[in-house]
């Protein structure tokens, strides 16, 4: 039985895992966050303290309560601090053989029988990432969105031999959070992403093609279609432009043409333009003109 007393283990505490940890810890649990980085585990502190101070100064949150949900978190260097989980949440680097390897791993170690083992990968395949271990029907997809705090959404992603046993035990755990929980067969980038991927691949295309600007894709985007911001403006924001041009080659190799994306995205990729925060991605953000 899954309860907010429940032992939860997230590995990795980059931005998204730090998200998760902070998550956890606003609805009462008391997770337990495992980062080998050191700088990231300072990160992952500073940014869950900023972002719970943002709240107090909004009004939206009691300083007290800030204190006790940081006081409800740990982090710690040692992946040992998984045993005894009830539940383990992978959110590592989205690579494949990375997430397989850390599996590994977790399988060799000294886990309860019932503890799950998920993995927040946005696209990849969990039945390949559970194959490494003894237990696939404890095994399952738990895609968080971001900014995970707000995002209502979580997609419960079945893997070949994942149990529905635990896949209603995943969902149960999303209500406790307060989200909404989807099922997804295990298929390249599950349903939202593939939706978002397929929405970038076409407007990349439309550039190519001559048919419009990145920027009128944009305010097509937000204008025509109700999207609070146009794709390329997304993955900017994000910081995902190496990570789409990643993904999307693997969904073109699982499932087809429909999902390559042009060669002009790639390369703003390999010139290391990957979004916002490194001042330029589609957008160049040190003139604020287009790429």
């Amino acid at each position: 039985m899954i309860s907010k007393h429940s032992k939860i283990k997230i590995i990795g505490v980059g931005k998204v895992g730090s998200s998760i940890l902070q998550t956890f810890a606003q609805q009462g649990f008391s997770p337990v966050g495992i980062e080998i980085d050191q700088k990231a585990k300072e990160a992952a502190i500073q940014n869950t303290e900023r972002n719970l101070s943002s709240l107090v100064e909004k009004g939206k949150m009691a300083d007290k309560t800030k204190k006790e949900i940081l006081e409800r978190m740990k982090i710690t260097g040692d992946l040992s601090a998984a045993e005894g989980a009830d539940v383990v949440i992978e959110a590592v680097f989205e690579e494949m053989n990375t997430k397989k390897e850390l599996f590994k791993k977790l399988d060799l170690m000294n886990l309860p029988a019932h503890t799950l083992l998920l993995t927040n990968t946005s696209s990849l395949s969990v039945t390949e990432i559970s194959s490494v271990t003894r237990r696939p029907d404890r095994c399952a997809g738990m895609h968080f969105f971001n900014p995970v705090p707000i995002m209502k959404l979580v997609e419960v992603v079945r893997g070949a031999e994942t149990s529905m046993e635990t896949i209603e035990t995943v969902k149960e755990l999303a209500r406790l959070l307060g989200k909404v929980p989807i099922v997804s067969k295990d298929s390249p980038a599950f349903i939202v992403n593939r939706m978002l991927n397929a929405l970038a691949c076409e407007a990349a295309r439309i550039v190519e093609e001559g048919v419009g600007s990145i920027e009128d894709v944009d305010i097509g985007a937000k204008l025509g279609l109700g999207h609070p911001m146009g794709p390329f403006e997304l993955f900017d924001y994000l910081n995902a432009v190496g990570l789409l041009v990643h993904i999307t080659e693997y969904m073109e190799k699982e499932l087809g043409s429909r999902f390559r994306m042009p060669v002009w995205v790639k390369n703003l990729a390999r010139a290391g333009r990957l979004g916002k925060a490194h001042g330029k991605g589609f957008y160049d953000y040190t003139s604020k003109t287009e790429a």
